[in-house]
Protein backbone atom coordinates (compact mmCIF):
# COMPACT_ATOMS: atom_id res chain seq x y z
CA UNK A 1 0.00 0.00 0.00
CA UNK A 2 3.03 2.58 0.88
CA UNK A 3 4.55 1.47 -2.25
CA UNK A 4 1.52 2.33 -4.28
CA UNK A 5 0.54 5.89 -2.66
CA UNK A 6 4.97 6.89 -3.21
CA UNK A 7 4.37 5.89 -6.86
CA UNK A 8 1.65 7.70 -7.06
CA UNK A 9 2.71 10.92 -5.24
CA UNK A 10 5.79 10.57 -8.21
CA UNK A 11 3.60 10.10 -11.28
CA UNK A 12 1.69 13.26 -9.82
CA UNK A 13 5.22 15.10 -9.23
CA UNK A 14 6.45 14.16 -12.80
CA UNK A 15 3.34 15.34 -14.50
CA UNK A 16 4.01 18.31 -12.69
CA UNK A 17 7.15 19.16 -13.86
CA UNK A 18 6.30 18.34 -17.16
CA UNK A 19 4.02 20.22 -17.57
CA UNK A 20 6.27 23.14 -16.22
CA UNK A 21 8.65 22.57 -18.61
CA UNK A 22 5.94 22.16 -21.18
CA UNK A 23 4.75 25.41 -20.57
CA UNK A 24 8.03 27.15 -19.78
CA UNK A 25 9.27 26.28 -23.56
CA UNK A 26 5.33 27.64 -24.81
CA UNK A 27 6.38 30.83 -23.13
CA UNK A 28 9.46 31.17 -24.76
CA UNK A 29 8.50 30.16 -28.24
CA UNK A 30 5.56 32.74 -27.80
CA UNK A 31 7.88 35.37 -27.26
CA UNK A 32 10.25 34.47 -30.25
CA UNK A 33 7.00 34.60 -32.43
CA UNK A 34 6.32 37.77 -31.16
CA UNK A 35 9.24 39.88 -31.28
CA UNK A 36 9.83 37.97 -34.69
CA UNK A 37 6.29 39.80 -35.65
CA UNK A 38 7.15 42.71 -34.24
CA UNK A 39 10.42 43.58 -36.12
CA UNK A 40 8.61 41.99 -39.30
CA UNK A 41 5.61 44.86 -38.75
CA UNK A 42 8.76 47.43 -37.93
CA UNK A 43 10.48 46.59 -41.20
CA UNK A 44 7.39 46.97 -43.19
CA UNK A 45 6.78 50.39 -41.17
CA UNK A 46 9.94 51.74 -42.11
CA UNK A 47 9.80 50.62 -45.52
CA UNK A 48 6.70 52.12 -46.41
CA UNK A 49 7.51 55.57 -44.24
CA UNK A 50 11.01 55.52 -46.80
CA UNK A 51 8.95 54.94 -50.22
CA UNK A 52 6.58 57.63 -49.05
CA UNK A 53 9.23 60.06 -48.25
CA UNK A 54 10.62 59.16 -51.66
CA UNK A 55 7.35 59.42 -53.05
CA UNK A 56 6.74 62.94 -51.66
CA UNK A 57 9.96 64.17 -52.59
CA UNK A 58 8.69 63.54 -56.47
CA UNK A 59 5.90 65.67 -56.26
CA UNK A 60 3.71 63.17 -55.78
CA UNK A 61 0.10 64.59 -53.84
CA UNK A 62 -0.83 63.05 -50.20
CA UNK A 63 -3.87 61.30 -51.40
CA UNK A 64 -1.89 59.22 -54.48
CA UNK A 65 1.08 58.27 -51.37
CA UNK A 66 -1.32 57.08 -48.78
CA UNK A 67 -3.68 55.02 -51.96
CA UNK A 68 0.23 53.29 -52.42
CA UNK A 69 1.65 52.95 -49.53
CA UNK A 70 -1.45 52.01 -47.38
CA UNK A 71 -0.22 54.45 -44.91
CA UNK A 72 -2.45 57.48 -43.31
CA UNK A 73 -2.16 61.07 -44.36
CA UNK A 74 -1.27 61.76 -40.95
CA UNK A 75 1.41 59.80 -40.63
CA UNK A 76 2.58 60.98 -44.66
CA UNK A 77 2.04 64.66 -43.19
CA UNK A 78 4.81 64.16 -40.56
CA UNK A 79 7.34 63.42 -43.01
Amino acid sequence: MYEASLKDKWDYENVLATAMRESKLEGKLEGKLEGKLEGRLEGELKAKLETAREMKAAGLSISQIAQFTKLSIEEINKL
